[in-house]
C-alpha cells in the first residue's frame, strides 16, 4: 500500500492559514472603510477651516500633479506604460491617464473641500460659483477648462504605495460627474465612493494648505512648492534634483539617450541650472507671499527654507 505524501500536509496548512489571514485583513479593511465613510458623513474625517484646503501627503509630495507649465503638451500614460513617481519621504504613486498639472490639483482640492463641507460624497455647484472659488476668469474658456479638468480627474486612475499601506492600492480621484451646458445650472460630482480607497488617504496623514496663498501664487513650481512645504511644519533641506523630480520637472529627455555621454552630461547640467533659477524664483514668490520667513539655495544646490508660521 502506497503511503501518503506527508510533505504536502504542511504546505496545505500554510495555505489555509494564509487564506484565513487574508480574509481577516479584507474584513478589517472593509470595516475600516465603513468607519471612514461614517466619519466623513459626520464631518469628522478631515478637519480644516474655510481658509484652508486639504490634500493627502502622498499626493502633495510627488509629481502626480506636476509643476510643468500648463501650456506644455500633456502626456497620456497608459496601463502598459504608466507614470511612476516617487513620493519624497517614501513610497510611490502609479498614474494612468492624461497628465495632471497644478490647475487640476486646485480643482480637485476645491471639490474635496465642498464634499467635506457638505458631509457628503456628492457635491452640487454652479460652474460660476466654482470659478469664483478658484479665482479663474469668468469667461467661456474657463468653463471649458473646468469641465476638461473634471474629465481628466474622473478618467484617471491611481495606485498608491506608502507607509500606511502594506501593498499598493488603487483609487479614483473622482467617482463620476454630471454637467449642464447652462452656466447657471448646477453640476454634480461624486468625489468619494465609500467602497474606494480614497477615503483612506484622508485618514490623519493629510496636509492643510492656506487657500488664499495658493490662489495668489504663480501656478506651477510656486504652487507645488507651497503644497510640498505645507506638508512639513519644519521642512528638511532638499537637493535641487530632489525637488525637481518631486515637481515633475524634466532633468533628462528621451532624446538625450542619443547623445554622447559628455554631451548628455552637459545638457543635464544646463537643465539643472535652469531649474535652479526657476525654483529660486518660486521661493522668492513664496517669501513675498508671507509663507516663507526665509530661504537659501546653496552653491552646492541645497534648498533650505524656514516657514513663517502664523
Amino acid at each position: 500500500m502506497k503511503s501518503p505524501n506527508t510533505s504536502q500536509v504542511p504546505a496545505k496548512l500554510d495555505e489555509d492559514i494564509q487564506s484565513r489571514i487574508d480574509k481577516a485583513r479584507k474584513s478589517a479593511r472593509a470595516r475600516k472603510r465603513e468607519e471612514l465613510a461614517d466619519r466623513h458623513a459626520q464631518g469628522q474625517l478631515a478637519l480644516w477651516p474655510e481658509s484652508e484646503r486639504g490634500i493627502p501627503n502622498e499626493l502633495v509630495r510627488c509629481a502626480v500633479f506636476s509643476a510643468k507649465n500648463r501650456k506644455e503638451r500633456r502626456e497620456v500614460y497608459r496601463a502598459n506604460a504608466p507614470l511612476i513617481v516617487p513620493v519624497i519621504g517614501g513610497g510611490e504613486v502609479v498614474y494612468i491617464g492624461e497628465e495632471l498639472r497644478q490647475d487640476d490639483e486646485t480643482v480637485w482640492m476645491q471639490l474635496v473641500h465642498l464634499a467635506k463641507e457638505a458631509r457628503s460624497e456628492c457635491v452640487s455647484f454652479t460652474p460660476y460659483s466654482f470659478l469664483k472659488a478658484v479665482k479663474w476668469p469668468i469667461k467661456g474658456t474657463s468653463y471649458t477648462r473646468l469641465l476638461t479638468s473634471i474629465r481628466r480627474l474622473a478618467t484617471s486612475g491611481l495606485e498608491v504605495y506608502s507607509s500606511r499601506f502594506d501593498k499598493g492600492v488603487s483609487t479614483k480621484l473622482i467617482a463620476k460627474y454630471e454637467y449642464s451646458k447652462g452656466t447657471d445650472n448646477p453640476w454634480k460630482v461624486q468625489v468619494f465612493n465609500k467602497d474606494d480607497e480614497l477615503l483612506f488617504l484622508f485618514d490623519k496623514l493629510y496636509s492643510r494648505l492656506d487657500w488664499e496663498t495658493r490662489l495668489t501664487l504663480p501656478e506651477g513650481v510656486s504652487t507645488w512648492l507651497h503644497g510640498f512645504f505645507s506638508s512639513h511644519r519644519e521642512p528638511f533641506d532638499h537637493k535641487i534634483e530632489t525637488l525637481a523630480i518631486g515637481a515633475g520637472l524634466t532633468l533628462e529627455s528621451e532624446e538625450d539617450a542619443q547623445l554622447a555621454e559628455a554631451a548628455r552630461t552637459a545638457k543635464r547640467k544646463a537643465r539643472l541650472r535652469e531649474i535652479k533659477r526657476i525654483i529660486t524664483k518660486a521661493l522668492e514668490a513664496l517669501q513675498e507671499s508671507g509663507f516663507l520667513k526665509s530661504f537659501e539655495v546653496t552653491r552646492g544646490g541645497l534648498v533650505r527654507v524656514v516657514r513663517a508660521h502664523r
